[in-house]
């Protein structure tokens, strides 16, 4: 039996795992497999060191701020007005673009299954009603309720992952495995490093946990290590199944934009692999709504001074998933548009903002006596210089200047 003490550290653990896995998961080994499976493998621990170690600095800040204090708070006391601007403008951005992603992909999904059951055609903008209705309420009341339905969500989806895994596993060949290609290397960057955009729910943890380091620092550790393994393992099970080459390789998945559970049920023959991973993407795209959704509502929280305001309370809920909504139905390719630069904006958002907050802060106030973040001034430059490169690499890929042509894999 787990003490309060030892429940919300798992709660919170979970919180920050289910956060970084996303339905994405399905997509990522199309794009990583291009490059091959030893590159992927250090590509993705180098974006767990540096997230994480970015994990550490929005600790190192939000324990020099009061209880509620969000990156909007912490900007504006380090960096200024422009600095809060950009603060502002970044995290709306990306993150009204993931609540709108999750709100109308979960629906697609469930949508789907039934229209296929009751015979009938429903409108697009219906999509957005499952995960509204039946878990945006849970928003509202604040983490511990999010934290104990997201506990059952997780087990769904390890459940639903480890069957999956296990079915792939019979299936590897190991000289799968070793092939590379390094024209591709670049081509994965950006979404390996949104895969661990846990970081917004930092600071809510942080007054979750009564600001105790060594059971936050645990959190952060654990709750950012499970979905590293979980990412291994799965590129490890499907590149070891998957051709690169071939009609139904993954270079013609990535060309055609054909989903993995379709390229599954192909390569093993079986419609069950198809509905494990539908099954595994509602929960995944669940478990990361509630975390993002969460992040975002206290952002607007302390944006609007709403402490123990109802009625400000109330208009950040509001302002959390009606400008999502609206969007949706009004501007859906706006949104999936601004998706492709996801990259670039967690990058900004969850990586160079919290450097130069940590770095003006160490200015102003000397050592922090509650924890201090790993690396000094140095290593505050080496890690804008990594996240100024993935962003790059995000403006470069859209615009046209960096392509990768597939063309001669098919």
């Amino acid at each position: 039996m787990l003490s309060r003490k030892q429940s919300k550290v798992f709660g919170g653990t979970m919180l920050i795992a289910g956060t970084s896995i996303g339905a994405a998961m399905l997509a990522m080994p199309i794009l990583t497999g291009l490059f091959g499976f030893f590159g992927t493998v250090a590509i993705m621990i180098a974006a767990w060191l540096f997230m994480y170690w970015t994990a550490t600095l929005i600790l190192e800040a939000s324990l020099q701020f009061e209880n509620g204090a969000s990156f909007i708070t912490m900007a504006q006391r380090t960096l200024g007005p422009f600095g809060a601007s950009v603060t502002w403008i970044t995290f709306l951005l990306l993150f009204y673009s993931l609540v709108a992603a999750y709100l109308s992909g979960s629906g697609h999904i469930i949508m789907d299954a039934l229209e296929g059951v009751l015979h009938v055609d429903l409108p697009a903008f219906f999509d957005i009603f499952p995960l509204l209705v039946l878990f945006a309420p849970f928003i509202y009341f604040g983490l511990s309720a999010v934290d104990y339905l997201n506990r059952y969500l997780m087990i769904g989806m390890f459940i639903t992952y480890a069957l999956i895994v296990c079915l792939l596993i019979p299936q590897i060949d190991g000289q799968k495995l070793l092939y590379t290609d390094w024209s591709f290397s670049l081509l994965s960057f950006s979404v390996v490093v949104t895969s661990f955009g846990y970081h917004v729910i930092i600071p809510t943890i942080t007054t979750y946990l009564n600001r105790d380091v060594k059971s936050i620092k645990r959190c952060l550790f654990f709750g950012s290590f499970i979905p590293l393994v979980i990412y291994l393992v799965w590129e490890f099970s499907i590149l070891g199944c998957v051709e690169v080459l071939g009609p139904f390789g993954l270079a013609s998945a990535f060309r055609h934009e054909l989903p993995l559970a379709k390229l599954l049920r192909i390569h093993l023959e079986s419609d069950f692999i198809a509905i494990l991973a539908r099954s595994f993407s509602i929960f995944a795209i669940v478990t990361s709504f509630l975390g993002v959704a969460q992040g975002l509502f206290d952002f607007l929280k302390d944006g609007l001074h709403a402490k123990n305001s109802h009625k400000k309370r109330s208009l950040a809920f509001i302002l959390t998933f009606l400008p999502p909504v609206l969007l949706i139905v009004l501007l859906e390719r706006g949104f999936i548009a601004l998706l492709d630069y996801a990259g670039a904006l967690v990058s900004i958002i969850l990586g160079i903002i919290p450097i130069l907050i940590v770095w003006n802060l160490r200015k102003q106030k000397g050592p922090s006596r509650l924890y201090r973040a790993p690396g000094n001034d140095f290593a505050l430059v080496l890690g804008l210089g990594f996240f100024c490169f993935v962003v790059v690499l995000v403006l470069l890929r859209n615009t046209g200047l960096l392509s990768f042509q597939v063309d001669g894999l098919l």
